[in-house]
């Protein structure tokens, strides 16, 4: 009874097999069949099938190999989303509050063991863009200068205390030291969106602004300028006169006033520059001068 039943399942099986290994093939060749060849032939069928489960087994094999290569591309590409190991600074494991005597008011540093390389996950991301409400850059910070490479600027005109006529042009004039001047980014979908980084003597890979500020009645304000007003703003991009001299036309000029005039240093993607040290001079550097309508014009030497 048990052989009966398991040869009775075994046919059932081998025909189900039978039927679908063997495409375009109507109905009336079936029938034509003879029992016992049907049986036979279904036997060694089954038999092969199982083993020509070896065919299944083989496709499954193909779709595995599929899959593994595709999940090895998947994986390559997925290998420049990944943290290497070399790049990982463990000082960002550290609150900074251990090891040393804490400074007063010394506070924790925020803590990652991937250098927060997911820091900006959820949040509205810069990605390129001057974003006005505010948003969250994971871009790396960059190649840092050594000591003997910081930036170092000096306005060069207007001077302190300068008085300039009123609305006439006059070209400003700056100079720095320890940068690679010349390169910037596109502004407008590349602001911050590469690290900064260092030309083959060490020095930062950028370029300047200048930015004048309304003072009120006064040159010596006693309350911090907004920053979102300005006078006048310019990037100036170009690599100057070869040893770190800048100008730019200020052009119609100013109207009479009290007046700040700063720099602002800044790598390629328009970050501010970044120094290998707290201690140090600024980067930067800022005058204070007068507009009138009795001054003189004003002159700059080149």
């Amino acid at each position: 009874m048990l052989v009966k039943t398991a040869l009775t399942a075994l046919l059932g099986l081998a025909m189900v097999s039978d039927a679908a290994i063997i495409p375009n093939t109507d109905s009336s060749s079936l029938e034509r069949r003879q029992p016992n060849k049907k049986f036979n032939n279904n036997r060694a069928q089954f038999n092969g099938q199982f083993g020509g489960n070896g065919q299944f087994n083989g496709n499954a094999g193909n779709n595995g190999q599929n899959g593994n290569a595709n999940r090895g591309g998947n994986n390559q590409a997925a290998a420049n989303t990944c943290l290497a190991a070399g790049a990982i600074q463990t000082g960002s494991a550290s609150t900074g509050q251990s090891g040393a005597t804490a400074a007063d008011g010394q506070v924790n540093s925020k803590t990652d063991n991937a250098n927060f390389i997911n820091f900006c996950n959820g949040q509205t991301l810069t990605n390129g863009l001057q974003v006005k409400t505010g948003s969250c850059n994971g871009i790396p910070m960059g190649k840092i200068p050594s000591t003997d490479r910081m930036v170092s600027t000096v306005v060069l005109f207007p001077k302190n205390n300068d008085n300039i006529a009123a609305d006439q042009t006059f070209t400003i004039q700056v100079k720095l030291n320890n940068i690679a001047l010349g390169s910037f980014t596109n502004a407008t979908s590349t602001y911050y969106s590469a690290p900064q980084d260092l030309d083959g003597t060490g020095r930062v890979i950028g370029h300047t602004h200048v930015t004048v500020q309304d003072t009120g009645n006064t040159l010596n304000p006693t309350e911090p300028l907004d920053a979102r007003q300005f006078v006048f703003f310019k990037g100036i991009n170009d690599a100057g006169n070869g040893a770190g001299t800048l100008s730019t036309d200020v052009t119609g000029g100013l109207p009479a006033g009290n007046y700040r005039i700063c720099t602002m240093t800044s790598a390629a993607n328009h970050q501010p520059v970044l120094m290998p040290v707290a201690q140090r001079g600024s980067q930067e550097d800022c005058r204070y001068f007068t507009v009138s309508a009795t001054a003189a014009a004003a002159a700059v030497v080149h």
